[in-house]
């Protein structure tokens, strides 16, 4: 499997193709899978997935028929994604090794394998702190009001929504180590722009942000701040690496 990965003969932008269609439905396959593994479990599944609503939902209903159905089938994809995630980054880095010198393969990897990191643990932030934290406001926000009776597949939307978005905003690093890695960006500019970044960051942050408090906005706001300045610092790295070679 190594060999097809580490490969030096150069290929024809029809076989690039190929191997990209190849690599594609590979993945395609190994998320069908996992998918259809997570909806033999949904019902576990669906209790973890609702343990961030126990005290503050007390009965989640169902409006049509079809609902539960369709909020499982929900479920079991964003479950197979998550589970074939790890598998889908290394078929990219499978398809891109050929075309990147033999002394940045091992780079590309470990920001594949930094990449999958970061989603995991954006996932769990969002899971045992963005979640219960918006859920606690929008539902005592209607206190007196209405009577909450949240149906099963607009939470799970609700969540699932969410978790897919901590997973993305943890990614800045990532973006960032990566800019400077190609040269495009640098620490400097990075540093020189941080105001302008805060303001950016602020805006995202009230957008996904699902309530209107400046506190919850604070969830995603705070963590997205933290790994602009970790973003900052493996630029300055990869360019004093850069340097020193």
């Amino acid at each position: 499997m190594m060999n097809d990965i580490y490969g030096a003969n150069k290929m024809t932008i029809i076989e690039h193709l190929e191997e990209l269609r190849r690599r594609i439905i590979i993945s395609l396959i190994f998320f069908a899978a996992a998918a259809v593994f997570s909806f033999v479990f949904v019902d576990k599944i669906s209790d973890i997935l609702r343990l961030p609503a126990s005290g503050i939902i007390e009965n989640f209903i169902f409006v049509t028929p079809t609902e539960v159905f369709a909020a499982y089938l929900r479920i079991s994809i964003l479950s197979g994604f998550v589970i074939s995630l790890p598998f889908v980054l290394y078929q990219l880095g499978a398809f891109l090794g050929p075309a990147i010198s033999s002394d940045k393969r091992n780079s590309v990897f470990m920001w594949l394998v930094i990449s999958f990191l970061l989603s995991i643990i954006g996932i769990m932030f969002s899971y045992f702190l963005a979640l219960p934290f918006a859920l606690k406001f929008l539902v005592n926000f209607a206190g007196g009001v209405a009577v909450p009776m949240i149906s099963i597949g607009r939470y799970f939307s609700f969540a699932g929504a969410l978790l897919l978005v901590g997973a993305g905003v943890f990614q800045i690093p990532v973006i960032m180590g990566l800019l400077s890695s190609v040269g495009i960006l640098n620490s400097h500019f990075f540093r020189k722009n941080r105001k302008y970044a805060i303001v950016v960051i602020s805006i995202i942050s009230a957008i996904i942000t699902p309530t209107q408090d400046v506190f919850n906005m604070l969830i995603f706001a705070l963590p997205m701040w933290a790994l602009y300045e970790v973003g900052i610092l493996i630029s300055w790295i990869i360019e004093k690496r850069r340097a020193g070679r």
